[in-house]
């Protein structure tokens, strides 16, 4: 990660620190602010995201939306393109949304940040910008929320934020393992919840009907085969364009 107080910024690729709007630190008696994060490698973003972006937007009425490319990928190591190249389609990606009512933006704040991006230390961050009082909302995949317990102080990102999740097509909630069910079977919310407080909930929608996968994109691509309706505009000329996922 989005009832819109706000129409999309002028420009849908705007970069820097995720700084908040004024009325993001609303008092209790108002309307909270609703931010939406959606962070992830994003190698490539593809039309999952954006879909999962598009949802979020509209379910949970989000007035802003912040697209977070990961910096030092501590899970996944070495085997990651280039910050520059992810950060550089994400921007392209988030063009998908103009149009949505929410401000849609690209922050490099885990891009420029020095060592391993933990999610953990990105919400503190953003708790701290946007106040006490304004709904943040985590947006992940399903292939996040399965191995969520291996996230560096998952258990925290509570009490900054909620957890909002779009499954693919035949996800069943019983293959989640046994950390991550119970804590959704305690944290598990409708999403008038999620809009009215500020975290400490978990929101999943089955209606999400895109299967798409960065990996099996990057293999794709790397087989030499077009993939142009799955990835967002733009996307599929900047990585012809730079060679980006060709077979070595």
């Amino acid at each position: 990660m989005h009832n819109k107080e706000t129409g999309p910024a002028p420009d849908a690729r705007e970069q820097g620190s995720t700084t908040p709007r004024p009325e993001a630190d609303a008092g209790a008696s108002q309307r909270p602010y609703r931010l939406g994060i959606l962070g992830g490698t994003f190698d490539p973003p593809h039309m999952g995201h954006v879909a999962l972006a598009r949802l979020c937007i509209d379910h949970l009425g989000l007035d802003e939306l912040v697209w977070i490319p990961t910096g030092q990928s501590w899970q996944k190591g070495a085997d990651v393109t280039p910050a520059a190249h992810r950060l550089a389609m994400t921007e392209l990606a988030a063009g998908a949304l103009a149009g949505t009512g929410a401000r849609i933006r690209v922050s490099r704040m885990e891009v420029e940040r020095a060592g391993p991006s933990y999610t953990i230390d990105t919400v503190r961050q953003l708790r701290e910008q946007y106040g006490p009082h304004a709904s943040i909302a985590w947006l992940m995949g399903t292939d996040q929320l399965l191995r969520l317990d291996t996230w560096h102080g998952w258990q925290d990102l509570f009490a900054y934020v909620h957890l909002c999740t779009a499954t693919r097509p035949g996800f069943a909630l019983d293959a989640l393992d046994g950390p991550v069910r119970a804590a959704l079977q305690e944290r598990q919310a409708d999403t008038r919840l999620i809009q009215c407080t500020p975290s400490g909930h978990m929101w999943i929608d089955q209606t999400l009907a895109v299967d798409l996968s960065s990996t099996g994109l990057r293999q794709h691509l790397s087989d030499g085969l077009a993939a142009d309706d799955q990835l967002p505009p733009g996307v599929a000329h900047y990585i012809a364009q730079q060679r980006l996922y060709r077979a070595a």
